[in-house]
């Protein structure tokens, strides 16, 4: 029994350091990204790495802003805040997304997919769907392998079609090569099809009105678990932010969060 319980703990040790080291790559890549800034009066600046934590707990528990406090190891509510909404004035995450990716050895296969949440408090980038009530909607670009290399958020009655470009051109410039493009009818349209011709690679969007599915078989998989472990956050499965750049913060930091831990498995 003493040998079951070793091997738990030293598990449950190895996964808690596997979390640190993500924290810690995250932060320096952050701080790279960053462009200086000269330090005013008052207190010094929070340690990156203490933002990261308290962004990850915010997203994964879903907890309150008033609820998070300074500690050792973390910042207060208002001090996450701060933070990102001056990384939204400066594009930072998105930057520190497309480092990350570029640090992997990845599929060429690009999968494009959506998945919708409620937004309970409605605001920004929400539009009324089922029986009236708001909702935002995700969309995801990953490798074949079900990394996201690209994201976006949306109100929920945005069509597909009309983020597939931003998409695309956002991967394209963060995969070293992109082969193959599956998405759904949803993104049906053959000026889509010329864009991925037009950057050598071969578009493969199921067409309206053919027999019914998503069209993409056995590539739909490796996006919907990425949707699905995006959706393990509780600051995302039901939107309670209603700021436009706080819930597009969310998700790409949520985002990060996936491709750090594949990078750091292969460091």
């Amino acid at each position: 029994m003493s040998g079951v319980s070793d091997m738990g703990e030293s598990s449950e040790f190895c996964f808690a350091a596997l979390r640190v080291r993500d924290l810690d790559l995250i932060a320096t890549v952050i701080d790279f990204c960053t462009p200086p800034q000269e330090r005013g009066r008052g207190h010094p600046r929070s340690a990156t790495v203490r933002v990261v934590a308290t962004l990850r707990q915010f997203l994964r528990e879903g907890t309150p802003w008033r609820s998070l406090t300074a500690t050792t190891g973390k910042v207060s509510g208002s001090t996450l805040r701060r933070h990102l909404e001056q990384w939204a004035g400066i594009g930072v995450l998105a930057q520190v997304h497309a480092v990350l990716v570029g640090m992997l050895r990845g599929d060429p296969t690009l999968i494009l997919d959506t998945c919708s949440v409620r937004a309970k408090r409605g605001g920004d980038l929400t539009d009324p769907t089922d029986r009236g009530k708001r909702g935002t909607k995700y969309h995801i670009a990953t490798m074949g392998d079900g990394v996201p290399v690209a994201c976006a958020a949306t109100a929920a009655n945005v069509n597909d079609t009309l983020v597939f470009e931003r998409l695309f051109l956002a991967a394209f410039a963060v995969m070293a090569r992109i082969r193959t493009v599956f998405a759904d009818k949803g993104y049906d349209a053959e000026h889509h099809r010329d864009l991925c011709r037009e950057f050598g690679a071969e578009p493969c969007i199921h067409k309206r009105g053919q027999p019914h599915g998503s069209g993409l078989g056995k590539r739909r998989w490796p996006v919907e678990r990425s949707n699905a472990w995006v959706l393990e956050n509780k600051r995302l499965a039901l939107r309670y932010d209603r700021l436009g750049f706080i819930i597009q913060s969310l998700l790409q930091a949520a985002c990060i969060f996936l491709v750090a831990g594949r990078v750091a498995n292969e460091l």
